[in-house]
């Protein structure tokens, strides 16, 4: 029986270093990756923010609380141990050390009651915290998936001006300046008035290569 409750122990002892690994891994992976918790709205960051700060209680309750569960398990050891020596039987009975024994014996039980407390407080703290940020993780990763319907649509757009090859225009040999957008291919041409004060662009229509080229046919 003995070795069943040592071999539970044990295998809870385990399951908690597993809830907080989980914890910090989450934690982890957020704090490697900052980036791509700045490209979020405002209220996605909020969300996401809760569940970081949920993990991070989880992850320090966890240590605290195996902490006290070592630490009621000693005092248990202790008063085992003690109600071991007081039931012990002696030839001449010492009623000074018996009450001695006794009154010791009643301050450990009451140290261990407030361990106990203890112990089931920091339980309350790390599992529900952990509960709480896996269900707010999981809420947060169903709505982005329902809000992002076009994928291509939150990307944004990327523009970078871009010049044409040299060629001869009625000014003589010329570049045009052109504005291009990259995600798209869209062009707007760069123009100035005659004083050149005033900068415009205006869009203007792109040809394939394929659509420039009439292609000649022989009989």
């Amino acid at each position: 029986m003995a070795d069943t409750a040592q071999d539970a122990a044990l295998g809870y002892i385990d399951a908690v270093k597993w809830i907080v690994g989980i914890s910090g891994a989450v934690m982890a992976g957020v704090f490697l990756h900052p980036e791509e918790g700045a490209k979020l709205p405002e209220e996605a960051k909020a969300c996401l923010a809760a569940v970081v700060l949920l993990f991070g209680i989880s992850s320090f309750g966890g240590v605290v609380y195996l902490l006290w569960l070592n630490n009621v398990r000693r005092k248990k050891e202790l008063i085992a141990e003690l109600a071991a020596k007081v039931a012990a039987p002696v030839l001449i009975p010492d009623p000074v050390e018996s009450a001695r024994l006794a009154k010791e014996q009643r301050d450990r039980e009451t140290k261990l009651k407030q361990s106990q407390t203890s112990l089931n407080l920091w339980y309350w703290i790390f599992t529900w915290s952990f509960y709480l940020a896996a269900i707010l993780g999981v809420f947060f990763f169903m709505l982005r998936i329902v809000r992002t319907k076009d994928p291509v649509a939150a990307v944004p757009l990327h523009f970078t001006v871009v010049q044409s090859a040299v060629h001869k225009t009625d000014h003589g040999m010329q570049a045009h300046t052109f504005l291009l957008n990259q995600q798209t291919g869209e062009l707007w041409q760069m123009v100035c008035d005659q004083k050149g004060e005033v900068v415009a662009f205006r869009r203007v229509k792109r040809l394939e290569a394929e659509d420039a080229v009439t292609p000649v046919t022989t009989k």
